[in-house]
C-alpha cells in the first residue's frame, strides 16, 4: 500500500512536472513571439520617424521628379511616328533576346552607373549645391522615365507594351524610391551641416559621417536590388511573351 501511494505521488510530481515544463515553453514562446512583434514595431516606428523628419525634402523632389516625367511625355508627343516606332523598336531589341550573360553585363552595368550617381548625391550632401545637385538628378530621372514610358504607349500602342509599360514604371518606381530617399537624406544633412560656420566642425564629426555614409551603403544594397529585379523581370516578359 506504501509503495504503491510512493508510485501514485511519483506519477503525479511527474506529469506535474511535465506540464509545468510544457506551460514554460509556452510562455517562451510567446514572449519570443512578443519580442519580435515588438521589435518589428519599433523598427517601423523609427522608419516612420525618419520619413518624416524628411518628409519636405522628399516633397520637393517628388515633385521635381513629377516634372521631369510630364515634360519627358510631351517630348515623345512631339516627335515624329515614325522616329517614336523605331525608338520603340529599340527598345525591344535591348530587351529581346537576352541571354544569362547579356543580362549580368547589363545588369552590373546598370548598377555601375547608378552607384556613380548614388555616390555624386552622396558627396553632394556635404556642400551647400546638394538642393540643386539632387533636383537636377530627379529631373532628369523623371525626363528619362516619362520618355520611356511615352514610347511605350505612343510607339507601341499594342495590348502587350501597354502591359510592358505598367510593369516597367512599377519597377521604375521602385528604384526611384530609394533614389529619392537618397536625395533627402543628403538634402537634409546638407541643411544640418551648414545650419551655422560656428557648428561645422562640430557637426562634421566622424561619428555623424559614419551614419550617413551607413545609409547610403543600405540605399546602393536596395537600388542594385531593385535594378536586378527589374532587369530579369522585363527579359523574363519579354522572353515568355515577346
Amino acid at each position: 500500500m506504501f509503495i504503491r501511494n510512493g508510485q501514485n505521488a511519483a506519477n503525479t510530481q511527474t506529469s506535474s512536472t511535465v506540464f509545468d515544463i510544457s506551460e514554460l515553453n509556452k510562455k517562451q514562446k510567446q514572449s519570443r513571439i512578443h519580442k519580435i512583434h515588438k521589435t518589428s514595431k519599433t523598427k517601423i516606428n523609427r522608419f516612420g520617424e525618419y520619413i518624416s523628419a524628411r518628409k519636405y525634402y522628399i516633397l520637393i523632389v517628388s515633385f521635381v521628379y513629377l516634372i521631369g516625367l510630364i515634360i519627358g511625355s510631351v517630348l515623345v508627343k512631339n516627335l515624329d511616328k515614325k522616329e517614336v516606332f523605331d525608338l520603340c523598336l529599340s527598345v525591344d531589341g535591348y530587351f529581346s533576346g537576352i541571354n544569362s550573360i547579356n543580362m549580368t553585363v547589363r545588369i552590373l552595368s546598370d548598377i555601375a552607373l547608378n552607384t556613380a550617381f548614388l555616390f555624386v548625391i552622396y558627396i553632394s550632401g556635404a556642400t551647400v549645391f546638394s538642393p540643386f545637385i539632387c533636383s537636377a538628378f530627379c529631373l532628369y530621372k523623371g525626363l528619362s522615365g516619362g520618355f520611356i514610358t511615352g514610347i511605350y504607349m505612343i510607339g507601341g500602342s499594342t495590348p502587350f507594351h501597354l502591359g510592358i509599360c505598367a510593369v516597367s514604371f512599377v519597377l521604375y518606381l521602385f528604384v526611384m524610391m530609394f533614389f529619392i530617399i537618397a536625395c533627402s537624406e543628403s538634402m537634409s544633412f546638407s541643411s544640418f551641416l551648414f545650419k551655422g560656420e560656428e557648428n561645422f566642425k562640430n557637426n562634421m564629426s566622424f561619428k555623424n559621417i559614419s551614419v550617413y555614409s551607413s545609409r547610403y551603403l543600405l540605399f546602393l544594397v536596395l537600388i542594385s536590388l531593385s535594378i536586378t529585379v527589374k532587369t530579369i523581370a522585363l527579359s523574363l516578359i519579354y522572353t515568355a511573351l515577346g
